[in-house]
């Protein structure tokens, strides 16, 4: 009987060894037609940028949270690296060509960084796609259905962000 159930399972995990196998090109040529896709859209115009971002925050998991506010385009936002709480102060702006930057001074377990991170949003009817300027990869940012996968669905509105951050300057 063991000897059966061990057949069994290596003949299952071999099948799926192989099925990766074969599903990995497939998998490589959906990103370099997202690419392709994202590549051929036209650039989102700032003021539609503005209207996504704005006083919303975009939360990234268990990894932290940051918000636009758009008073006086004050960015806030809070992180985990491994259980190291960290928080950053800054600005967000939109610089035109699709694009949305925020500058933050990051402060946390390491020490103090500035860092700036920009993002390039592209637009295909209301597919929206993003990737993170200079070498990201192109994905779907916004599906052209709903779809509860979709990195969009992450931009929540209001400001989700500052009791956390405050805690953690407190600590």
């Amino acid at each position: 009987m063991k000897r059966v159930l061990g057949n069994f399972i290596g003949t299952a995990v071999g099948c799926s060894i192989a099925l990766v196998a074969f599903q990995l090109p497939a998998m490589a040529k959906t990103a370099a037609q997202v690419a392709d896709l994202a590549m051929k859209a036209e650039v989102v115009p700032d003021e539609g940028i503005y209207q996504m971002y704005k006083n919303r925050s975009w939360l990234w998991g268990r990894n932290g949270a940051g918000y636009f506010a758009v008073q006086r385009r004050q960015f806030n936002a809070w992180t985990s690296d491994k259980g190291k709480l960290g928080y950053g102060d800054g600005i967000w702006f939109i610089p035109g060509g699709g694009k949305l930057c925020f500058r933050a001074k990051w402060h946390g377990a390491a020490g103090d960084a500035n860092a700036l991170s920009c993002f390039e949003h592209r637009q295909s009817g209301r597919i929206i796609y993003q990737r993170r300027i200079p070498d990201g990869t192109w994905y779907v940012f916004r599906s052209s259905h709903r779809n509860l996968a979709d990195e969009f669905m992450k931009l929540k509105c209001g400001d989700h962000v500052t009791r956390k951050e405050k805690r953690i300057k407190a600590m």
